[in-house]
């Protein structure tokens, strides 16, 4: 009997052990042993407000991970500071904030913009959505929208006149492209549209066409110190057609709701600030709060939030916006925002020696030639310059060269003037040319008629030189140095086609920052490609 009331009494002391110890577990895990565990999230200023008010109710939860009372700071701060942030690498800038374990930009471009491998974990989840549009007066998102404007036509408004879409008076479009993703995105679109791809690859980003577009949007694109200075000046009705801003690149959420001004979605596809939450990874940020990051995200994400994006002018978790732009891409539009070049404005210095009419493929060198400068002239906006001269020996009195038209933009006279004179040309029965003087002479008329605005060039096409002339390679690059004006720069591009070519051409090439392509004959697609990113790469 004393042995089974002591059994008794060791079962019931042991529960009672255990759940005094299940108490201390519990208590324990809700003083958060561990200690604290902070989250810190930088959001774009757009997405401030709502992203604070889930976070302070994500904190009011209390929660707990990983035995960390676990806490949500946010901080506001541009995108574009906090991508330079992080592509400038090495010690983080206080200035900044906290370095984020969160990142919420305005866009995935941004993303973008600063990604290096093993910098973001994972895919960003978008967290709200709004398109990019255009802010403007309701009498001219009428006139946009009953002429159909697409992402395309923009620049070609913002350098020429509301005119043509009924507005007579109000001069051009003037187009303000705030600092932020906004102006970045409607230029990718405006790229895409120019160069018929989506997304914008590597290649149309640096390409003529588009480089001119993005150039023709932003050239004198009025000041805009911030989106909402920019809202209220088209907003001011006492300014109308006289406003010296029409028309703003912003969200449809930035824009909405301002009296006075009306939303216009040009024809296209419409790019979007997505917002997208990156998880970052790096030595600042340790597994909890990656795993607090991440729980934060879903949060964001729960159905149960979105009034608070929807309140805000939102679409609250929009779906995936698929590859964009590339960061190359997106850095080559950047570059072309901040320093526009309206096209390019190229005189052709054709060699027309005996060479020449060396048979390649089913006709001759200067037949390819003269097709390859027809099709790019085909392809050249109207607001491109070209002009051709041919060269040899003798061919205009004394001089070794003859211009064949003049340079100029390519209105559709000038083309059909270039037409008629690239009809007429013939290579000579001269073997021997004189390039060097030519080439002198045709640099000297270019620095003189130079375009402002523009990148101004010189393309050689030779199979040679063979210059016989008395001007040496030294001297034509002394004489050349001595015409230069840095005011006016002229870049000098050479192709070779099956000749060897020469070091003092490929000098000049490069000091003038031009290019220097050697091929082994003209009838070949690299030819045309040649003939086409000289006249077409500002």
């Amino acid at each position: 009997m004393v042995a089974l009331l002591l059994l008794v009494a060791s079962v019931f002391a042991w529960f009672q052990f255990r759940d005094r110890a299940a108490d201390r577990d519990s208590a324990a895990a809700a003083d958060c042993v561990e200690g604290p565990a902070t989250l810190f999230v930088t959001v774009d200023p757009d997405l401030e407000a709502p992203v604070r008010a889930i976070a302070d109710k994500y904190n009011a939860t209390e929660p707990q991970v990983r035995d960390h009372c676990a806490r949500v700071t946010v901080t506001a701060r541009p995108s574009a500071e906090i991508a330079d942030g992080f592509r400038a690498g090495g010690a983080w800038n206080p200035a900044l904030g906290p370095q984020p374990a969160l990142w919420i930009p305005a866009s995935s471009r941004a993303v973008e913009s600063m990604r290096v491998p093993g910098l973001v974990a994972g895919e960003p989840s978008p967290i709200a959505g709004s398109p990019i549009a255009l802010g403007v007066p309701e009498q001219v998102r009428a006139a946009l929208e009953s002429a159909r404007v697409a992402w395309g036509d923009l620049p070609r408004l913002q350098q020429g006149s509301l005119g043509e879409i009924g507005l007579p008076g109000w001069g051009g479009l003037r187009l303000a492209l705030p600092p932020g993703d906004a102006g970045v995105a409607a230029a990718v679109a405006v790229g895409s549209a120019i160069a018929g791809e989506e997304p914008l690859s590597d290649a149309g980003a640096q390409s003529g066409q588009v480089v001119a577009a993005v150039s023709g949007l932003a050239s004198g694109a009025p000041e805009a110190a911030d989106t909402a200075a920019a809202l209220a000046a088209v907003a001011d009705p006492a300014h109308g057609a006289g406003s010296t801003i029409h028309a703003v690149v912003a969200t449809e959420q930035q824009i909405t709701g301002r009296p006075g001004v009306a939303v216009f979605r040009p024809v296209g596809n419409a790019p979007v600030a997505d917002h997208p939450a990156a998880l970052m990874s790096g030595p600042w940020v340790d597994q909890t709060q990656n795993l607090i990051a991440g729980l934060f995200v879903d949060y964001l994400r729960n159905p149960e939030q979105s009034p608070f994006f929807t309140a805000a002018g939102f679409t609250a978790v929009p779906p995936p916006t698929g590859p964009g732009a590339s960061r190359t891409a997106l850095d080559k539009v950047r570059a072309t925002l901040a320093h526009p070049v309206l096209g390019v404005q190229s005189t052709v210095l054709l060699d027309v020696s005996s060479s020449m009419s060396t048979a390649e493929g089913t006709t001759t060198r200067l037949a390819n030639a003269l097709g390859a400068l027809r099709s790019t002239m085909n392809v050249m906006p109207p607001d491109f310059g070209l002009g051709v001269w041919t060269f040899g020996k003798s061919l205009d009195g004394v001089n070794p060269y003859r211009v064949q038209a003049r340079t100029g933009a390519l209105a559709d006279s000038q083309r059909a003037t270039i037409d008629a004179a690239l009809t007429s040309v013939r290579a000579t029965e001269n073997k021997t040319d004189q390039a060097y003087p030519a080439l002198l002479a045709a640099y000297r008329s270019a620095v003189a008629g130079y375009a402002d605005g523009r990148t101004n060039s010189v393309l050689l096409i030779t199979d040679g030189p063979d210059d016989d002339s008395a001007l040496t390679g030294a001297q034509l690059l002394a004489d050349m140095a001595a015409a230069a004006d840095p005011d006016r720069p002229v870049r000098v591009d050479v192709i070779v086609i099956g000749g060897s070519g020469t070091e003092t051409l490929q000098t000049a090439a490069q000091r003038t920052g031009g290019s220097y392509v050697r091929l082994a004959t003209s009838n070949d697609l690299s030819f045309g490609s040649a003939v086409v990113q000289a006249l077409t790469t500002p």
